[in-house]
């Protein structure tokens, strides 16, 4: 736990006759998700974004105010909270620069305390760690391409150090 609060007072409370003690709560973490929507995802790898975003909202307790989400190509228009959002619109499918949807992320109000980022890989990366823990959800290939749109000798970076990655869908037991 991390705060005290008295709306479900603690248990020892009974060996104190007369008095009310506070408990220890631990509030579910403020998850930003950024998902890729560039032209290099496929539909039904947005589809296991939108999974992914189900169940991250599962692990917050169901507190789906705490979840918000960014779709992101070459830009970061909107952040959509997923209490206010009955679908999310994953609309895109330009070139892919989520260093956008990072910045977008770490604005939202109020401040996001981890940023999951759902994407193939071919994006730059932020320079900088952001101040808060970081998860890339990399989408399976079987061969990753080294391309883009722009220019075709170009090789995608991998995430950087500071993220932690994990692979979707990619065998048993993957996330």
């Amino acid at each position: 736990g991390e705060d005290y609060t008295y709306g479900r007072p603690s248990r020892r409370s009974a060996a104190v006759p007369g008095a009310v003690l506070s408990s220890l709560r631990r509030r579910p973490p403020r998850v930003a998700v950024v998902i890729d929507t560039s032209g290099s995802v496929s539909d039904a790898e947005l589809g296991s974004a939108l999974l992914e975003v189900a169940a991250i909202s599962r692990a917050v307790g169901g507190r789906r105010d705490m979840v918000t989400v960014v779709p992101c190509d070459a830009a970061a228009e909107f952040a959509h909270s997923l209490c206010r959002a009955e679908g999310i619109p994953l609309m895109g499918g330009g070139g892919t620069d989520l260093r956008t949807g990072f910045a977008k992320a770490l604005r939202t109000q109020p401040r996001s305390d981890v940023v999951v980022v759902l994407t193939d890989g071919q994006t730059p990366w932020p320079d900088t760690r952001p101040p808060c823990r970081t998860v890339v959800g990399l989408f399976p290939r079987q061969r990753r391409a080294t391309w883009d749109e722009d220019n075709p000798d170009h090789v995608p970076d991998s995430p950087p150090a500071w993220a932690r990655v994990t692979h979707i869908g990619s065998g048993p037991g993957a996330r």
